[in-house]
């Protein structure tokens, strides 16, 4: 299991987002690590579909997620203009942010965000590993987390396997 600062922040890109509101364990996310989180605006008010805006604005509305503003940093904003030529505006977003803040992505598309946090040593949390802490952590269940797994796939998203024991044997 990863070790995280808890005195980071961790920037959430969409995915992780739609598989906590497709699992029905939204209002869990912001509790699985002491960590704040946060949003990057054009995350917000670009990549999140319409069908998830009441359980993803009473995030923001109860605090337990805040909006991060990438346009104010010369530097994060400069980076994101680039990076969003050749991956999503999430993406992009989450790590032009974290490569200038030393904070953690959550996301979970792997394809686009794996070497460039490697090349600039930015630390990534996926959705399986945002389960696991829960489930290392008691805060969840074995069953809690097959059955949060079992949603997000019947939805229509991708998790790279059926149960949490699978995932765990896996690492």
């Amino acid at each position: 299991m990863k070790k995280i600062d808890p005195k980071k922040k961790i920037i959430l890109d969409a995915d992780v987002i739609i598989h906590f509101v497709k699992g029905d364990l939204i209002g869990v996310l912001p509790n699985i690590l002491p960590n704040k989180m946060y949003v990057p605006d054009v995350v917000y008010q670009e990549s999140l579909s319409r069908q998830y805006q009441i359980p993803i604005d009473n995030l923001f509305n109860f605090r337990l997620v805040h909006e991060l503003e990438i346009k104010s940093d010369i530097k994060v904003f400069t980076e994101y203009n680039r990076l969003k030529k050749l991956f999503g505006k999430g993406e992009s977003a989450c790590m032009a942010y974290c490569r200038y803040n030393d904070d953690v992505i959550g996301s979970s598309n792997l394809k686009d965000i794996t070497n460039y946090c490697i090349e600039h040593g930015i630390a990534f949390l996926t959705t399986m590993e945002f389960l696991e802490v829960a489930y290392v952590g008691g805060k969840l269940t074995e069953a809690e987390c097959d059955e949060f797994i079992d949603k997000v796939k019947l939805k229509k998203s991708k998790l790279p396997c059926n149960t949490i024991a699978e995932y765990l044997a896996k690492k």
